[in-house]
């Protein structure tokens, strides 16, 4: 099926998935970080409790998905969708009126579970759980949303930012989503007209019953352990960049400007990828390429580690927008495969609550090296290091 006739086919949920992360970029680091020098302004904080107060706030997102997350697999999608969206909204508003740490904390909390972790767990879950012949494309579609945010939203955040201040900004978000977004969501749901999980046939493509793997069982088998680094390196490398990322560019001697034009070309690559990745990833397996995506994010590092041009920041966001354009399909197509739908949602959870987690300790953790040189040097280690441990044997293999 082409990408035509599948959107045409399936355009009811693809809508629904793709708005799901659009709004859910309010949650991801490289948006959140651009409020962080009027945030240090207004409220006196130095960068080091910052980094703190975000990284415990989303170490704490990281171990309440693990168990939330996998109610998606019990609750209907709409009730499921309503509570996160609406907590979403609250935390936007507890934002925009932070006056202290302990209000920064919880709309940090709130924000990163239900943006970040949530809204994204659901988009993807409901996709791979309900159009499982294409997966690959269905979750590069929805996962364009984020690619869209990350061209659009630096320069609207910048330019509300520059004009209204923060708090002005936050709530304009609030209104947004609570008056165009949420409505339309269940208003997709509803034309979708959803299966409930429990009367779902528990059967392959191929008509054969399949072995589908608790969580326990996954967490059991020492091979999972093996690929985790890989399935979180690019969101634990990037959150740590990303979050300080106005620390980078003053160090480098880059504008503000200019660093969102690089966010459009990394959302611009992170869209173009992903639509020519997913239809692979559904002709072949997504192990084939598991153990390479990786490398183009290795290298974007090395070139932010060797440059002081502009033109070097603008390589390592193409080259780090191609590995996080193949992360989506590659990844969750492969839970799919091996995992089977029962416990899908369960499963995506525990692998999203270690990804948060790591987002968690990355910005405290990079705020701890005495330069950009020195955590990057550490960045590009790991990434080394976990392209090499995935060569071992995966999941799906004999």
């Amino acid at each position: 099926m082409n990408y035509l006739n599948f959107v045409k086919s399936n355009k009811y949920l693809l809508l629904f998935g793709f708005l799901c992360v659009f709004v859910g970029n309010l949650g991801q680091t490289f948006f959140i970080s651009l409020f962080n020098k009027d945030l240090i302004g207004n409220l006196l904080l130095e960068k080091d409790n910052l980094s703190l107060v975000y990284s415990v706030a989303t170490l704490i997102s990281g171990f309440t998905i693990f168990f939330v997350g996998a109610k998606i697999d019990d609750i209907e999608v709409k009730t499921f969708t309503t509570v996160v969206i609406l907590g979403l909204i609250g935390s936007c508003i507890l934002f925009a009126n932070s006056s202290n740490l302990i209000m920064l904390f919880f709309s940090y909390l709130g924000i990163r579970l239900c943006g970040q972790g949530l809204m994204t767990h659901i988009a993807v879950t409901t996709l791979m759980r309900y159009i499982p012949q294409h997966r690959g494309k269905a979750v590069s579609l929805s996962l364009q949303g984020m690619a869209f945010g990350e061209m659009i939203m630096p320069a609207i955040a910048v330019g509300l930012l520059k004009n209204y201040g923060h708090s002005t900004s936050w709530h304009s978000y609030a209104i947004v989503a609570l008056i165009i977004v949420f409505p339309l969501l269940l208003w997709l749901l509803k034309k979708a007209d959803l299966v409930p999980v429990h009367e779902m046939s528990e059967q392959s493509e191929d008509g054969a019953a399949t072995k589908d793997w608790s969580r326990l069982q996954v967490m059991s088998d020492w091979r999972f352990w093996l690929i985790l680094p890989a399935i979180i390196g690019p969101a634990f490398l990037i959150t740590g960049i990303f979050f300080h990322q106005t620390i980078l560019i003053d160090g480098k001697g880059w504008t503000l400007d200019w660093l969102s034009i690089g966010l459009m070309l990394y959302g611009l690559i992170h869209f173009l990828g992903a639509i020519v990745t997913g239809p692979l990833v559904d002709a072949s397996h997504p192990r084939v390429y598991m153990r390479w995506y990786l490398l183009p994010l290795v290298l974007g590092m090395v070139c932010l580690y060797i440059g002081d041009h502009k033109a070097w920041l603008l390589a390592f966001m193409v080259l780090a927008g191609m590995t996080v354009a193949s992360s989506g399909p590659v990844i969750n197509s492969f839970y799919a495969e091996v995992f089977g739908n029962t416990h899908l949602g369960a499963i995506r959870a525990l692998v999203s609550a270690t990804m948060i987690i790591s987002t968690g300790i990355a910005p405290y953790l990079f705020s701890l090296f005495d330069s950009v040189e020195t955590f990057l040097t550490f960045a590009i280690g790991y990434g080394v290091f976990a392209s090499l441990v995935i060569q071992k044997k995966l999941l799906a293999e004999k």
